[in-house]
């Protein structure tokens, strides 16, 4: 049998309820400390941010770094072309001077050189794409006169003997398909083949057979296109005008001498 000395068996009972005492009143120390601590905001639990996708390298965006001296310069470069004549719509046909020794012409999607390619051709501009970079190239400034100032213009056109005017013909339909089919076709190399510089200014007709344009418009040789929409046309240069109204107008008239005599022709062109 166990022995307990006397004096533990007495200490034993009260050291057990100052230990449970203590507890109890630590316990208690711990809830009011609860209650009359601060309270603090909860926190919430976040889901982690998404890792950021990783974007497939472009090589083209890199070269760009390294070629922005020379893109510079054929954007400078880019204000020595010009419009000789425009087809606009989604198979737009653009004659360019500027890219080569003579007018060049250039379809909707196809290339000019060191400028890029042609992506859009417009009404009254065009526009060229290089490296991600695109620069206009506009008609010339002094284009095509609206027809509700075609009156005001008629004044420049010379009408000579007024006497010698004969009756104008029946309006002529034409489909701007047509008008496009003129660049497109295998006219291209030759846009102003059987055309001239007539030396009483204007645009002359010398070989209609060889000038799908001058088909198209049913012009004959000996013909001189003096101005369209009342917008005058001094010379060759000027058929850039020509191409413009036909590309933009739904109604034109086109002023022309034919036989020493003057007449006005006009056009209804179609969708």
């Amino acid at each position: 049998m166990l022995f307990i000395p006397k004096f533990q068996r007495q200490w034993l009972p009260r050291l057990g309820q100052t230990a449970l005492a203590l507890l109890l009143l630590w316990l208690l120390a711990g809830l009011i400390w609860q209650l009359l601590a601060p309270t603090q905001p909860a926190r919430a639990l976040r889901l982690p941010h998404a890792a950021p996708s990783q974007h497939q390298l472009d090589p083209d965006s890199v070269a760009r770094l390294f070629n922005q001296g020379g893109s510079s310069n054929v954007a400078a470069e880019a204000s020595n072309l010009s419009l000789r004549a425009l087809i606009s719509g989604r198979n737009g046909v653009a004659i360019i001077d500027g890219l080569e020794a003579s007018a060049v012409a250039v379809k909707l999607g196809g290339e000019a050189g060191q400028y890029g390619k042609l992506v859009a051709a417009n009404a009254d501009h065009i526009v060229l794409e290089l490296n991600g970079q695109q620069r206009k190239v506009y008609l010339n400034a002094s284009g095509i006169t609206a027809q509700a100032n075609s009156a005001i213009a008629n004044a420049a056109i010379p009408q000579g003997n007024v006497a010698a005017s004969v009756n104008s013909p029946a309006a002529i339909t034409l489909t701007r398909g047509q008008l496009t089919g003129v660049l497109q076709g295998g006219n291209l190399a030759n846009w102003s083949k059987g055309l001239g510089t007539s030396a009483a200014g204007g645009i002359a007709v010398e070989r209609a057979s060889e000038q799908q344009l001058a088909q198209v418009l049913q012009l004959r040789d000996g013909d001189v296109i003096k101005a369209v929409n009342g917008r005058t046309l001094n010379k060759l240069d000027d058929i850039s005008l020509l191409y413009a109204a036909f590309s933009q107008q739904n109604q034109l008239s086109v002023q022309i001498t034919r036989q020493d005599q003057q007449q006005t022709l006009s056009y209804t062109v179609n969708p």
